[in-house]
């Protein structure tokens, strides 16, 4: 009997004490350090997960909402994210720590909203970086001038992010765009060469030979054959779609030289800009 009694007696104790070790495994405390373990380790779909269950059953935590939203940012979920901002204004917003104001900015600058990101600032709103975004937005919008301008009004002192904008900023400035309306004329005038003024010589050479070369054979074999003959019709057709090809060429020439310009511009802001996104 004895024996019976002891042998419930650990089985309780024992029992127990698995109970009271999962309870404790999944408690607020340890799950929420559990959570940032999944975000530091970049599992941020299970981070989620995690952080959902602990908005709901345990106590509101700052720093368990703000994983939360910079998880949904990382993932791109911008809808379940923007739900935390989206009945509050600026000053709603200005009121919370500077960490939520930087994680706001963040999730609109991610969405490309960058007109909005520059209105939050210009009325007022504070956050760690405030400047760098302020002109990373107006030179990732194309904002050359203004980007300038920002960067000009800029204190001496200031970070490595902010000073490799300046320089961006003062590159754009200094941009020489290539004229479509130019690259067409000169391209009517001697084919090929709106492509040469665009920086694309080889492409500008070979339509120079292929609307020279048809457009000789054309006057070759009209003056061989006159204009009774199809044959002569057809390469006096085949040089004409040269001819006008590279006319509609050395445009594009010319608006694709300039897109490489802005994009070689936003390229190099966005690098510096989301380094520590």
């Amino acid at each position: 009997m004895i024996r019976y009694i002891s042998l419930l007696l650990l089985v309780f104790l024992f029992s127990h004490n698995i109970s009271w070790g999962q309870q404790n495994l999944f408690d607020c405390h340890n799950s929420k350090r559990f959570a940032q373990y999944l975000y530091n380790t970049g599992q941020f779909e299970l981070s989620i997960h995690e952080l959902e269950r602990i908005q709901f059953f345990c106590e509101s935590d700052t720093n368990s909402q703000l994983l939360l939203l910079k998880s949904y940012r990382k993932l791109k979920k911008y809808d379940e994210a923007n739900l935390f901002f989206i009945d509050k204004t600026i000053d709603d917003i200005g009121q919370l720590p500077p960490d939520f104001c930087l994680e706001y900015i963040r999730l609109n600058m991610a969405q490309n909203n960058y007109n909005l990101v520059n209105n939050a600032i210009q009325q007022g709103l504070v956050f760690p970086g405030m400047q760098e975004h302020q002109l990373g937005a107006t030179l990732l919008q194309k904002n050359w001038q203004k980007a300038f301008t920002l960067s000009q009004s800029a204190p001496p002192n200031t970070s490595y992010q902010m000073s490799s904008l300046i320089k961006v900023a003062h590159k754009s400035y200094a941009i020489k765009y290539k004229k479509p309306w130019i690259a067409t004329l000169l391209s009517v005038v001697v084919p090929g060469s709106g492509k040469m003024y665009s920086g694309y010589w080889g492409d500008g050479a070979i339509s120079f030979l292929f609307t020279a070369s048809s457009s000789f054979f054309a006057y070759r074999a009209f003056q061989k054959y006159g204009t009774s003959n199809v044959y002569p019709w057809l390469i006096g057709g085949l040089a004409v779609s040269y001819y006008t090809a590279n006319i509609y060429g050395g445009n594009r020439a010319a608006v694709h030289y300039n897109d490489n310009l802005d994009h070689s511009i936003i390229h190099e802001t966005e690098n510096l800009l989301y380094s520590d996104y």
